[in-house]
């Protein structure tokens, strides 16, 4: 893999979407206070947007001066402690592409499935990709130990009863303990590039429904979702059977969001998988309804026919067009890559996974 010079921010808050209400305004209803907060916000919000900052610093207020439990306040403190925590850690690899990996922690050294997770945590390395876990002990440890502790990042979480990290990433400047779930789910999805499931319990289900969930719903920018069956089993072959049986059949979901996932048989089939996904796609952004993909390279005209035949249903203005460059690309580190602009019919993200594939195979 060739690593990008610059990757753009991984989307799980919908900023597409521009015409939702915003927050009302951070006044405190105190004159004198409101301009503390003005100076205040002024005086530190550096390259940032003071109008965040504001919004930042009046919600804590806001916080603090309602009536509100205690217990609800320190809640709402320990979840920016962690959210800024992690952010810290991840800064300085935010340009390194990742693979979040999930798994049981009860899965042995001696399972084939650890010996795989090992495996294909060791060939992803190779090819520059770091690899996030869990931090803990069986397939996640597997991962850390295959990647090693330069290539490793770890979020642990703290539990009622003992839970240390894995020998790999413990003491490490990129392991972190995480109190609640939700914050250190959020951080699996916001830092990475794509998501490979080993065998897992209630944790990992947990873990591939909700990642699913925000791609199927928009809430969270498309990567690839590869689930690696251990040799000789079909532990994620069953799972997909159920999801076709129980889910498709009944019209619970859509033929299209079956796209979003990909089983695999072999680390190096569910690594060429991730290589595939980037090979031609680079990334996109929102302009309200307009989606803007960004590519490596130029598209050939028949993709581009191809594409506005294929995908009408998804471009209902038919007005694809592809572009050498946009001066006006929210990245500025990124205006020089083609990419091609058109309306996107909100709704269906499986389909946007399609038609990046086909980007892909130009």
């Amino acid at each position: 893999m060739t690593q990008p010079d610059f990757l753009p921010v991984r989307d799980l808050d919908s900023r597409a979407i521009r015409h939702l209400p915003k927050r009302g305004g951070v006044s405190t209803g105190d004159v004198d206070v409101d301009a503390q907060l003005n100076e205040v916000a002024q005086k530190i919000c550096g390259r940032h947007d003071v109008a965040v900052v504001k919004r930042l610093l009046g919600a804590a207020l806001d916080a603090a001066a309602g009536n509100i439990d205690e217990h609800d306040l320190e809640m709402m403190s320990r979840t920016l402690d962690e959210m800024l925590a992690a952010d810290k850690m991840f800064l300085p690899y935010r340009n390194v592409r990742k693979i979040t990996c999930f798994g049981s922690a009860r899965i042995k050294e001696d399972d084939p499935a650890y010996q795989q997770a090992r495996q294909f945590a060791q060939l992803a390395a190779k090819q520059g990709y770091m690899i996030i876990t869990g931090g803990g002990p069986g397939i996640m440890q597997a991962c850390n130990e295959g990647a090693t502790e330069h290539f490793s990042f770890g979020l642990n979480i703290t539990l009622p009863y003992e839970q240390r990290a894995n020998h790999v990433v413990e003491g490490s400047e990129k392991m972190m303990n995480f109190y609640y779930f939700y914050t250190r789910k959020l951080n699996f999805l916001k830092q990475t590039d794509a998501l490979v499931a080993f065998p897992g319990g209630f944790g990992t289900m947990d873990e591939i429904y909700e990642c699913i969930t925000l791609m199927q719903t928009g809430k969270s920018t498309l990567f690839p979702i590869v689930l690696l069956d251990p040799p000789g089993d079909t532990f994620w072959g069953r799972w997909e059977h159920f999801i076709r049986k129980e889910l498709l059949a009944a019209g619970l979901i859509s033929l299209e969001e079956m796209s979003l996932l990909y089983v695999s048989k072999s680390p190096e089939d569910a690594l060429s998988v991730i290589e595939r996904f980037y090979s031609c796609f680079h990334s996109y952004y929102f302009s309200g309804e307009l989606v803007s993909i960004r590519t490596t390279r130029e598209l050939s005209d028949k993709t581009l026919d191809w594409i506005r035949e294929t995908f009408s249903d998804l471009i209902p203005k038919a007005d694809l067009v592809q572009l050498g460059r946009d001066e006006n690309d929210p990245e500025p580190r990124l205006v020089q890559l083609p990419r091609l602009r058109f309306t996107l019919r909100l709704g269906n993200y499986a389909r946007l996974r399609e038609l990046i594939d086909t980007i892909n195979d130009d």
